[in-house]
């Protein structure tokens, strides 16, 4: 067992790098990977293709003069504060928010209530979006068939409405040959 007298004396080399190796090879090694990832993201943006760690980690071997090809790997790039500040300013993807412990419960009918013109539209939304996609789908046919029944008794009324007014102008139209 290591006396406390002779435990601080051990110089403790994990704090801090040689500051040779800091000048000389750390921060040449971080350059590089920000230059990297920077050309990598450019040229995804340019091609409109997606940014993800693992598309610009690829993509770096095409610009990696340097290393032979070799690029960067996906933790070197989150592992560099500054390259992985400019790659989350420039990802196409998004984290997923959490997920609900316990799922909304919808009420047993899926037909909708009646609806308001002055809805809250954005409190309906946020009560969609909690709603699993079996629920959707649900609602959503059900909406579907009432929109198309309701479509079928209005053409239903418009052709009755048609009718009389028919009926009503060749009653005007005897009238006025009497």
């Amino acid at each position: 067992m290591l006396s406390k007298s002779n435990h601080e004396n051990v110089p403790d080399t994990s704090q801090e790098p040689h500051p040779w190796l800091e000048e000389k090879v750390y921060s040449r090694l971080r350059q590089r990977t920000i230059d990297l990832v920077k050309r990598s993201v450019d040229a995804l943006r340019k091609d409109k293709q997606r940014i993800s760690l693992s598309t610009v980690a690829a993509k770096s071997k095409e610009f990696d003069i340097e290393g032979n090809g070799k690029g960067i790997s996906e933790s070197a790039i989150l592992d560099n504060q500054e390259a992985r500040a400019y790659y989350e300013q420039h990802r196409t993807w998004q984290s997923t928010r959490k997920k609900r412990a316990n799922p909304v419960v919808v009420a047993s009918s899926t037909l909708p209530r009646q609806i308001k013109p002055d809805r809250d539209e954005q409190r309906a939304r946020q009560r969609y979006l909690r709603m699993s996609k079996e629920a959707l789908v649900e609602r959503l046919l059900a909406v579907e068939r009432t929109f198309a029944e309701e479509r079928e008794r209005w053409l239903m009324q418009q052709d009755e409405v048609l009718t009389w007014r028919l009926r009503a102008e060749a009653a005007e139209a005897r009238l006025r040959k009497k």
